[in-house]
């Protein structure tokens, strides 16, 4: 695959929510790619996935370096801590030691944070700004878009059409080719993603069990959702997928 392919991708759910949106109703959506070129050079390719988007007034949002900055000087918790988790994992896999300290002071530090995430992609599994993170009506929009179930297989009230998110998200996430794949939230998005894979792979509930799942060129990983973790789960999630790794050649 190719960044072609991705925008291709993201320019198909575009035309998607022109059609099932009235003019006046289209929220902001965006469009996720890797932060840089040099990721399709990465031995490992690696990708994160959150669940929902941060709120934006643009109509069509680009997630670049420059927007990601924008959450890290505002603080967001978030942002932030995905950032450290990419660092700490990225470091890792080139064999470059980190401690908890050098975490702690790296929190504070957006550039080198931007300079450790540079060759990775961050998504979430909803596109769309519409509710406030974390409600029980964002959460069950997440699911009623993407998870199987025949009352979500047509526009429902909010107009998303549960078939074709389903089959976009996963074509999104084969274009970018991910040797690791980390999913967040255990609630709800490794519900979703288990679910959008059902056809696809057939042992996706050791992931549930364990937290990892080895296919042939990915490994699938489910972790707590960054708002709700510290330094010392970074350390153990990162050397754990390292030690994963070693395990069988890429």
């Amino acid at each position: 695959m190719s960044i072609e392919e991705v925008k291709k991708i993201n320019n198909a759910w575009e035309e998607w929510f022109h059609a099932i949106y009235d003019p006046g109703d289209l929220p902001s959506y965006w469009h996720y790619r890797p932060f840089s070129n040099e990721y399709w050079n990465e031995k490992n390719k690696i990708v994160l996935c959150n669940e929902e988007p941060y709120g934006d007034s643009e109509e069509r949002c680009y997630l670049e370096l420059d927007k990601y900055k924008n959450w890290l000087e505002e603080g967001i918790r978030t942002a932030k801590f995905s950032a450290v988790f990419l660092y700490s994992l990225y470091k890792q896999l080139h064999n470059i030691s980190i401690t908890e300290k050098q975490l702690r002071e790296l929190y504070h530090n957006n550039n080198e944070l931007l300079n450790g995430i540079r060759n990775t992609t961050y998504m979430n599994l909803r596109k769309t700004e519409k509710w406030k993170a974390g409600t029980k009506e964002d959460k069950d929009s997440i699911i009623r878009s993407l998870v199987h179930d025949k009352k979500y297989d047509e526009r429902d009230k909010d107009g998303e059409c549960n078939k074709f998110n389903r089959k976009l998200t996963l074509e999104f996430i084969d274009a970018l080719e991910p040797n690791i794949f980390i999913i967040t939230g255990v609630d709800i998005g490794l519900f979703v993603l288990k679910d959008i894979y059902t056809d696809k792979l057939n042992n996706l509930n050791s992931l549930q069990k364990y937290g990892m799942y080895k296919t042939e060129n990915t490994l699938f990983v489910s972790m707590k959702h960054l708002s709700r973790i510290d330094y010392n789960y970074i350390l153990q999630k990162t050397g754990a997928i390292y030690d994963e790794l070693q395990k069988q050649p890429n």
